[in-house]
């Protein structure tokens, strides 16, 4: 039987993106916290600078840093403009 992704949180905020090489961006987030399958999934947007955005984009792994100070490893997976996807691609804990 099919169960669906249980919703757990969504942040929004402002934080920082960065990734190995790249500049580190200001962001606003958002990011939809689930249970998939017994694991945590992070998912959502970031608005931000295009210029600092792109070479993120470009590289598969980044970290956002939310406004609390947690950190999500994240991979962005599509830029359009001033507006990112991302996924995340580490474990979560403590959400």
């Amino acid at each position: 039987m099919y169960e669906p992704n249980e919703v757990l949180q969504t942040l929004t905020g402002r934080g920082h993106v960065s990734a190995a090489g790249c500049e580190s961006v200001r962001v606003r987030y958002r990011v939809v916290v689930e249970r998939r399958e017994g694991s945590l999934f992070a998912h959502g947007t970031l608005v931000g600078s295009p210029v600092g955005l792109r070479p993120i984009w470009l590289e598969p792994d980044a970290v956002l840093r939310l406004k609390n100070g947690r950190r999500i490893d994240i991979s962005v997976t599509d830029l359009v403009g001033e507006t990112a996807e991302f996924e995340s691609t580490g474990l979560l804990s403590g959400f």
